[in-house]
């Protein structure tokens, strides 16, 4: 039988959520475990962004801003992975980081499944979403088949962002200290 996209979105969230509790009770093997999640978050993010959003943009524009709000997340979080990527796995800032990680794609992954995947799947009939799981699948294994790179917000990004959250001194920070400062107003807000 063949699988819509909407299933294998799952399935990579529910892997994803596999990943992070291995990598919470195994620290022994979270460098390995730490690249695989690299790899394939970065895969599921980038394929969601080339193939599945354009559509339901498309389908449905009311739902723009969720699927730009999707993908902003999608960025954050890779930027989090970076950040874990050149940090020592038994530090204790790697389990800040890897705890923030879990909660801003827990987060991402309800939404996404609660508000992004019911729209998708009324908006799309069934058959073109077996060819949209198709596309978004081919998309993966391409990007799995290139070196590991986690997209990254330009500094005048960060800096719009968090004038647009209301954090103060925004000017006068580094690149990282805009990075931290976003996700933090970001989780004070909720």
């Amino acid at each position: 039988m063949a699988t819509d996209v909407i299933s294998l979105i799952k399935e990579d969230h529910r892997d994803v959520e596999s990943l992070f509790e291995r990598l919470q009770k195994m620290p022994e093997n979270r460098p390995a475990l730490l690249a695989e999640l690299a790899a394939k978050f970065i895969a599921h993010s980038e394929g969601e962004e080339d193939e599945v959003y354009p559509v339901l943009a498309k389908r449905r524009p009311e739902e723009k801003g969720e699927v730009h709000h999707g993908t902003e997340e999608h960025h954050e979080a890779e930027e989090m992975i970076s950040q874990l990527l050149g940090t020592d796995p038994e530090s204790p800032e790697f389990d800040t980081v890897l705890h923030e990680l879990i909660d801003a794609v827990t987060h991402h992954v309800e939404e996404e499944e609660t508000d992004i995947l019911p729209v998708l799947e009324k908006a799309v009939p069934f058959e073109e979403r077996v060819q949209l799981g198709k596309a978004f699948s081919k998309r993966k294994a391409e990007v799995l088949a290139a070196p590991i790179k986690p997209r990254s917000r330009t500094k005048d990004e960060l800096l719009h962002q968090a004038r647009e959250l209301g954090v103060e001194g925004a000017s006068g920070m580094s690149k990282d200290e805009l990075i931290s400062a976003v996700r933090q107003k970001k989780q004070a807000q909720g």
